[in-house]
């Protein structure tokens, strides 16, 4: 974070085991455990077989891999019912067999029993709504104790959960299993299952099949769903408050329709999973007497105090450790010292702001809103700005088994921290993921190479310069820049409030690369090196330079304060935000107008292989002002003669037109007309065909309604360009036959 930049008070860094917010995480597990929000119950959870213990559900990552569907014939009286599953071994768990009610196939066999293979289980056949009829035969088998579906399936029917497997992931060794089952792994176990149906001629067809599997995020193992004794959340009433509060707008989501997706969480909620078997975390304030009645308090002495428990009572606190979203979810106000009633506290919370990806909505940002609303009784933030996931440049998220992984201190060694940050700022809009190609992060560097020239340039030219008001700038030139940096600052800011953050910078980088280096700097220059208008241009230049370095400095920080150090003796993060120029006029259209003509000239350099210091005569029908006058001279090269007559007396005449300001220039005096004709006339036959097969493909209805958006998109465009052209030729043309 301090190599990329990030201007953090570290003085309040904080870990979720400091003693403070130790003391926070019992307070509230205690205050829960008191008002019987927090219990500890028989429920099923994600159980890792490697770590042995429960995960959380943002540690379960869910891998598509091909698999085996295995088809399996269940005997119901004297024929069979197919079941597919992709979990053989936990047929050893069974407890029913469900259709769908609206299933014609099966109805009549509703309420009649099937006979499980290999343990020979008798078990119900139940009709239920969660059946599709499309998966496999119509039929599924129901494992309660290893299916989450099943769990709710089984509580629903009131159906006996039978436990078949360890929390090694071992067959459990109880009389209902074959003994040469008991006691072996999951997956050996289903090999051998599978041979036993295939040899009692109960195996009907494998196929090969697309599964999703839950892999433990830290041990890389397979989950299995376990029904196992764990401390809970009651969440429904707590999370009233939290889904209130983002109903009402008193916290906003950025973009909005991401609370679609904390809504779908949040009125679906279930209670909360927090304790886990694990050795690191915040240890359970719980203690249990030899009878198993539990005890919770902050400290064995406190709890044998309050509950009148003799010395000689032995008391065994709880091993399980608490899940990190447990004390993540208080860090909005934990960190600011609660539970003591603390200055920070009272300044700080709530904040204003969380910046965070979409893919923890619901562990984290949901957790604060609950925690946040019940401990404190306020929102913990008011808005949450979602931004999505930095992926490769084909758009694939990132991970080491791909080999696409981007080492943030590896870039920023190669190009700077500054070119990295400013080429995720400018790409990153809000909730939209980033398919991050290297090349942007060059492109960035280039521009920082070309933020630290302007500054020499700057230098060179404003080192002497005096302070004036602003009110009393007079130069068209002056007066321009001052407006162009007042809107641009201003739609910057608007956008920065909408938390358009790439958008923001787009429009500053098109205003420094296009407006300020670019115009500026030139126009600038050649008033400098005049009389009239020098101190004020030195002035301008140099005030308006360095507020754009404030306004990039969020962005690039590091350069602009290298920068800013060699201009002023404070640092620029000290200083405040900028504010509009107070100027008195308003005309600076003059200016683009000039700016127009001398793109005009160049161009017409440029196509007929002029050489930019050609000097150039140009023709006007009317004096013009003389600031004009000057950078249009200056900037094109050319000598400006007034000849009212010139249109009138000339045939062959090249016009440089925008508004009043109009020029001319004699063709014949610088180019072959005659040559640059059949050019143009060869050029325009290519562009015609080029018309004629672009109007072909648009006018096909086949191309229209098959073809790809994008790309019969990009033909219209393209039948655009080649009119434009066309229309440029010929206009041109004309000016050369007179």
């Amino acid at each position: 974070m301090k190599t990329l930049g990030m201007s953090c008070d570290w003085s309040m860094e904080r870990f979720t085991m400091d003693d403070g917010l130790s003391e926070a995480v019992q307070q509230v597990f205690i205050e829960l455990y008191e008002k019987k929000l927090i219990y500890k119950g028989t429920r099923m959870v994600n159980w890792d077989t490697k770590l042995m213990s429960a995960v959380s559900d943002l540690e379960v990552n869910m891998t598509t891999k091909q698999g085996k569907l295995w088809n399996l014939r269940y005997k119901v009286g004297d024929e069979y019912l197919v079941i597919a599953t992709t979990r053989p071994e936990t047929l050893l768990g069974d407890t029913a067999i469900a259709v769908n009610p609206d299933d014609e196939r099966y109805k009549n066999l509703i309420g009649k029993n099937a006979t499980i293979p290999i343990v020979n289980r008798e078990v119900p056949i139940i009709a239920d709504n969660y059946v599709d009829v499309d998966f496999g035969s119509g039929c599924v088998k129901i494992t309660p104790a290893h299916d989450f579906n099943d769990y709710e399936i089984g509580v629903k029917h009131s159906l006996e959960s039978i436990n078949c497997m360890n929390l090694d992931g071992t067959i459990v060794d109880d009389d209902f299993i074959p003994e040469e089952l008991r006691g072996i792994d999951r997956f050996e176990a289903r090999e051998q299952i599978i041979s036993k149906l295939e040899k009692l001629n109960q195996v009907e067809s494998i196929e090969d099949y697309t599964i999703q599997l839950p892999i433990g995020d830290r041990s890389k193992s397979i989950l299995e769903p376990m029904i196992t004794e764990q401390w809970f959340v009651k969440t429904k009433n707590i999370a009233k408050k939290a889904i209130d509060a983002v109903e009402t707008d008193a916290i906003k989501f950025i973009p909005k329709n991401w609370e679609k997706t904390y809504f779908e969480w949040m009125y679906n909620i279930q209670d909360w999973c927090i304790s886990r078997q694990i050795w690191w975390g915040h240890r359970i304030p719980a203690w249990y007497d030899k009878d198993g009645n539990v005890f919770v308090g902050p400290s064995e002495d406190e709890v044998r105090e309050k509950n009148n428990l003799s010395s000689d009572e032995i008391l065994t606190q709880d091993e399980d450790v608490l899940d990190t979203w447990f004390s993540s979810a208080l860090w909005p106000f934990s960190t600011l010292g609660w539970p003591e009633d603390t200055e920070k506290l009272n300044k700080y919370y709530p904040t204003s702001l969380l910046v965070t990806g979409f893919d923890i909505i619901f562990f984290w940002v949901a957790r604060m809103i609950m925690m946040g609303m019940h401990f404190q009784d306020k929102v913990p933030f008011k808005d949450v700005l979602i931004h999505g996931l930095v992926r490769d440049s084909k758009g694939r998220k990132m991970s080491k088994s791909l080999g696409n992984t981007i080492d943030p201190l590896e870039l920023s060694e190669n190009h700077g921290a500054d070119a990295l940050r400013f080429s995720l700022i400018e790409k990153a809009s809000p909730g939209q993921d980033v398919p991050f190609d290297e090349e942007w992060t060059v492109a960035a560097k280039k521009f920082g190479n070309k933020v630290w020239n302007a500054a020499k340039f700057v230098h060179l030219y404003t080192d002497k310069s005096e302070n004036l008001t602003f009110e009393n700038i007079e130069s068209p030139e002056n007066i321009w820049i001052l407006q162009r940096f007042n809107s641009t600052l201003e739609e910057f800011d608007l956008l920065l409030k909408e938390y358009k953050v790439s958008e923001a910078y787009k429009v500053f980088y098109n205003f420094l690369w296009s407006e300020l280096f670019d115009w500026y700097f030139e126009l600038s220059k050649n008033l400098i090196l005049g009389d009239l208008y020098k101190s004020e241009t030195a002035h301008v230049l140099r005030s308006v330079f360095l507020n754009s370095l404030k306004i990039l400095n969020p962005a690039m920080p590091h350069i602009t304060e290298e920068i800013w150090s060699s201009f002023e003796k404070n640092l620029l993060i000290d200083n405040s935000w900028p504010s509009a120029y107070p100027i008195n006029s308003s005309k600076t259209s003059e200016v683009e107008d000039i700016k127009n003509i001398i793109t005009q000239v160049r161009n017409f350099k440029v196509t007929y292989g002029l050489k930019n210091s050609q000097n150039i005569e140009l023709f006007s029908e009317n004096p013009i002002k003389e600031w004009a006058e000057m950078q249009l001279q200056v900037l094109t090269k050319s000598t400006i003669n007034v000849d009212s007559e010139i249109f009138s007396k000339q045939d062959n005449i090249v016009i440089f037109q925008n508004q009043e300001f109009k020029f001319g220039l004699i063709p014949g005096d610088y180019i072959d007309i005659e040559v640059e004709k059949k050019k143009l006339i060869k050029k325009l036959d290519e562009l015609n065909k080029t018309l004629e097969i672009s109007q072909m493909r648009l006018d096909n209805k086949k191309f229209i309604e098959n073809a790809d958006p994008e790309l019969v998109e990009q033909e219209k465009k393209n039948l655009n360009n080649v009119t434009l052209e066309i229309t440029t030729i010929n206009e041109t043309l004309q000016t050369f036959n007179g």
